[in-house]
């Protein structure tokens, strides 16, 4: 019932973002009393992971509320299947059917609909902020020191792709990668070893004394003076840097150093990807913070927010939801959560983010085993910006079998369509067309496009004890999320360690003369069952 819910809490937080998850969660761990509230039904906010149902429920919403269309904005989605189901006779219909390599013939595709779509919506989990986590990045490290690993499950990026001489090609991410491709010559091979083994062995003070007259450079400039050829050059700029021809020269060795340094930890990239999508990660956290008693509220909107000086000048933050009254010393809280009256000032103009998700009948580019593939297009065109796709298929828990979730991720031009669609239609045949044809592009079957408000922006509130949170940004990784939400624990709880680690369950060791729980007796009879 709504009115159990306690008043005093030390620790409030709304919205069950990443960053305000991970608050939590590392509030609970040191022993403060945390109410964690969630306007919506489900965890995750932006940051969430949707079956196809509730994916369809989410375009309705934001499509209906025009509060919502602050946040999340130009949604476009189509089909390019059919309805319903083609007729039993259609079916069982033989396709033409290709051979393998040995002379077998090739298993005819499933031929989906929506209506099929429909039965299995279970089987989807699509992301709304897909990202993924760098082998020695913060947050896995995070995971790993905290115990909170336990909870989650990841797979390894099996390749790294770029687009190249208008089509896709492997980026050699190990040293083994680069002496087997035969994309690249000897003396290229060495040359590229070479610079890369330099940019591994430099630590921040060096890198600054050595990058120092390239500061107003580009890292391309940088590049072509180490002699490097075109090929290389697009390899380390837009594949492992993950940069555009402006990218400056100091952030590009530093993104090329955090793409090495991650190398060879977990699997064959540098990178890991959470089973049933990023929307599980923010719930992980949530996980910690109720195992060490924060209360949960889901469905919790709140009213208002202001700050009252009570008794001996202690301030506290006083928050109005659904007629009642709730008190805490620090408020932490989602900044699409936040009353805009609180932040101050407003957050400085910064570009949005155009999205898409397409899933599709087949792999965009042919491997013996399942992959999990990041795929970064330098641009396309002048003014583009680079995009970042990533694919994923049934055994990352992403969609029922035979079909692929491929994201794209920019930052904003126009809108997400056009932004986006000309890359998709590289790698993608958009025609809807014969699902069972064999073409050397997977057929799209369903796409939406959508734009994101960048809300990743560092705010402050006009008070020490209210701690806004950011939005998910456009990056491909969580590093941001993980540093905001340390400095707003440092703020809440200076000097206490920040998510120490969790012991597993056999590790608690329960005090001799704890007082026992009550006997289980049987209501209906009145037995004592001993």
């Amino acid at each position: 019932m709504e009115d159990d819910l306690p008043t005093d809490f030390q620790v409030i937080v709304v919205g069950t973002g990443m960053v305000e998850s991970i608050v939590a969660a590392a509030c609970s761990r040191i022993g403060k009393n945390v109410l964690h509230l969630d306007s919506s039904d489900h965890y995750g906010g932006l940051w969430a992971s949707y079956n196809f149902d509730g994916l369809q429920k989410f375009i309705k919403e934001v499509n209906s509320d025009p509060n919502r269309q602050l946040q999340v904005y130009n949604l476009a989605e189509q089909w390019y299947i059919e309805k319903d189901s083609p007729q039993e006779e259609e079916k069982k219909e033989e396709s033409e059917e290709g051979k393998t390599e040995d002379g077998k013939a090739e298993q005819p595709k499933k031929v989906w609909s929506q209506a099929t779509f429909a039965t299995e919506y279970r089987k989807f989990n699509i992301d709304m902020t897909p990202k993924l986590l760098f082998s020695r990045g913060p947050l896995v490290e995070l995971l790993i020191s905290s115990n909170i690993a336990r909870y989650a499950e990841f797979r390894c990026v099996t390749r790294v792709l770029t687009w190249l001489g208008d089509k896709l090609t492997p980026v050699p991410c190990s040293r083994a990668d680069v002496f087997a491709t035969e994309a690249v010559s000897i003396v290229e091979k060495r040359m590229l070893m070479k610079m890369l083994t330099s940019i591994v062995g430099y630590n921040e003070e060096e890198m600054e004394n050595e990058f120092k007259d390239w500061n107003d450079k580009s890292f391309k400039e940088y590049l072509s003076h180490k002699g490097l050829s075109a090929n290389l050059i697009h390899y380390v700029l837009y594949a492992i840097a993950g940069g555009t021809d402006s990218m400056p020269c100091l952030e590009g060795v530093r993104e090329c150093k955090k793409f090495l340094m991650s190398l060879g930890r977990y699997g064959n990239t540098p990178f890991l990807w959470p089973m049933y999508g990023s929307g599980e990660l923010p719930q992980c956290f949530c996980r910690l913070c109720a195992v060490f008693g924060g209360v949960y509220c889901l469905n919790r909107p709140i009213d208002t927010v202001e700050t009252k000086t009570v008794d001996e000048g202690r301030t506290v933050v006083v928050i109005g939801s659904k007629s009642k009254v709730l008190n805490c010393d620090h408020l932490v809280i989602g900044i699409n959560e936040c009353p805009k009256d609180l932040i101050s000032p407003e957050p400085a103009e910064s570009s949005d983010i155009s999205k898409a998700v397409f899933i599709t009948n087949g792999t965009i580019m042919k491997s013996e085993k399942e992959p999990l593939s990041l795929l970064r297009f330098p641009p396309l065109s002048e003014g583009d910006n680079a995009v970042t796709v990533l694919e994923v298929g049934p055994a990352t828990g992403s969609c029922p079998k035979g079909l692929f979730v491929v994201y794209f991720i920019t930052n904003k031009v126009n809108d997400a369509e056009s932004d986006l669609r000309p890359y998709a239609e590289k790698i993608f045949d958009m025609t809807g067309g014969d699902q069972t044809e064999h073409s050397e592009k997977p057929k799209c079957l369903w796409s939406l496009f959508y734009n994101v408000k960048d809300s990743s922006a560092a705010v402050r509130s006009g008070s020490e004890r209210v701690h806004v949170c950011s939005g998910p940004d456009a990056g491909l990784d969580f590093d941001r999320a993980v540093e905001q939400a340390e400095q707003i624990f440092k703020k809440i709880c200076p000097g206490e360690e920040f998510l120490p680690r969790a012991p597993d369950p056999e590790e608690i060791v329960f005090e001799d003369d704890a007082t026992p729980g009550p006997e289980f007796r049987d209501d209906g009879d009145g037995d004592s069952k001993e």
